[in-house]
């Protein structure tokens, strides 16, 4: 009965997400209104969407799922994208919305040349297309483990139904689902960490129970926020920082305010909201390795889902919500992302590479790229198999390299002109890319080679601002050869 009743309540969860996008539909007439809303998305609206794209699977399943095997360290992840946010809410906000641009590639056209823009879209593309499918398994492995639905039947389901809402509506869609994905994860997650809390007796009986179930020089790791070191932490920080920079999925909703307070101050208020929930799911994981909802069972490794499923702890109604909460996370993530990549090919390729290209025509290819996008995602979430929170991490590294190149773009300027050449961003762009995969593939090998561990942030960043600057340095070397 339990569990008729929570898979309802998903189930419909998931009908007034594709109801809400069939009713926004009449508000996308355009290709502007349907890739950034008429540009008039207010503060609420614009608030929610930044949020859908940073509050997903990694903040909420991932983060639960690294709590459980080390403690509050994860918590750093929401507390990096949430400080880059405010950053980005005082440097960068008003640049973006003043430059009136679709994406983050049209803005580094105005700043360098088409070239430029080209690349790093291309980067993009392949940063959010991992994304996209990463989001997805994290639905397929929650349903797979609490409603024992088949892995790529909730991945099919899941992604058609992102697919249509985006489809009917664009960004307005995103924008009023997200705001419903908010609420709902907010309010349920809020819940179940009070109860949490009060049936433990506080964080001093969580702790308690903790050394219980480990040991007390374990249960202190858990507490310790830098049980793994200061150089994961850094790395966390910076990429969470410069990727809030430069991520077209979340910085999307800034190009649709109504105007520049409105782009500030929805950076600002999402920051807000987005570190908090490290503490919060970081909690609700380690009181799962506690024993507070029993043992996980062997094979499982999701496990927020596994405490939100606990009869133990959570009446049946408030389990299905719990559960759509997280659902509603995870979908409210791969809708913004799954858009980027659908505005990156068509403002970034088909639009700038075409010719005579109506708006008609525009807005019509729009909406096709997102069933496009819908179409390759699915089967490979379904196929390409990876650890949610450090395969994402990926999408970080490029992410930064990106806003590393706007940020030396709009601030290091020479007689009011970008000192970065084009072609030093454009190598850069494709260096950093490269080292963050290659990283991944080859990471034993060369910790091996070298040593020691070394982070796929750290190792894009440091390409990208390696090429950046002897390729600008060697160009502005052969101008002066030249002018002598």
């Amino acid at each position: 009965m339990a569990f008729n009743l929570q898979l309802l309540i998903i189930l419909l969860y998931f009908l007034l997400l594709v109801l809400v996008g069939w009713l926004t539909r009449r508000f996308a007439k355009t290709s502007t209104d349907f890739l950034i809303a008429g540009r008039n998305l207010g503060v609420a609206l614009c608030t929610a969407t930044i949020l859908g794209e940073w509050l997903g699977g990694m903040s909420t399943v991932g983060t639960a799922e690294k709590a459980f095997t080390s403690g509050f360290f994860p918590l750093w992840y929401n507390v990096s994208t949430a400080a880059g946010m405010v950053l980005f809410g005082f440097f960068l906000a008003a640049v973006y919305r003043r430059a009136g641009v679709h994406t983050v590639g049209e803005m580094l056209e105005h700043l360098f040349n088409r070239k430029t823009r080209v690349i790093t879209s291309l980067c993009f593309v392949v940063a959010f297309v991992i994304l996209s499918y990463i989001q997805l398994q994290a639905i397929g492995s929650v349903a797979a483990q609490v409603l024992n639905i088949p892995f790529a039947a909730a991945i099919v389901v899941s992604g058609i139904i992102v697919t249509v809402y985006v489809y009917f509506g664009g960004m307005r869609s995103i924008a009023l689902t997200n705001l419903i994905h908010v609420l709902l994860l907010f309010s349920t997650l809020i819940t179940v960490f009070v109860v949490v809390l009060v049936r433990s007796g506080g964080y001093g009986g969580l702790f308690q129970s903790l050394e219980n179930a480990l040991s007390r020089a374990e249960a202190a790791r858990f507490r310790n926020p830098f049980s793994q070191g200061f150089a994961p932490v850094a790395a966390w920080l910076l990429g969470g920082i410069l990727a809030g920079f430069a991520s077209q999925a979340s910085i999307q909703p800034v190009f649709a305010a109504r105007d520049i307070p409105t782009a500030r101050r929805s950076s600002f208020l999402s920051a807000l909201f987005i570190a908090p929930v490290g503490l919060l799911v970081s909690t609700l994981g380690i009181a799962a390795r506690a024993g507070l909802a029993g043992s996980l069972p062997p094979g499982a490794r999701q496990t927020l889902p596994f405490l939100l499923m606990s009869p133990s702890l959570l009446p049946a109604w408030l389990s299905g919500l719990a559960l759509a909460g997280v659902f509603a996370a995870i979908l409210s993530t791969i809708a913004p992302v799954l858009f980027a990549v659908s505005t990156i090919l068509t403002k970034d390729f088909y639009q700038l590479l075409g010719r005579n290209i109506t708006e008609k025509r525009l807005f019509r290819v729009s909406k096709l790229m997102v069933l496009a996008m819908g179409a390759i995602t699915i089967p490979l979430a379904i196929f390409l198999r990876g650890v949610i929170l450090d395969t994402a991490y990926i999408t970080y590294a490029i992410r930064g390299s990106a806003a590393l190149a706007v940020l030396l773009g709009i601030y290091w300027v020479r007689k009011s002109r970008p000192v970065p050449t084009a072609l030093s961003v454009s190598v850069a762009m494709i260096a950093s890319t490269t080292a963050a995969i290659g990283f991944v593939i080859f990471q034993s090998g060369i910790t091996r080679l070298l040593g020691f561990p070394v982070d796929k942030v750290f190792a894009a960043l440091f390409f990208s601002f390696f090429f950046i600057l002897l390729i600008t340095a060697l160009g502005r070397a052969q101008v002066r050869k030249r002018d002598l």
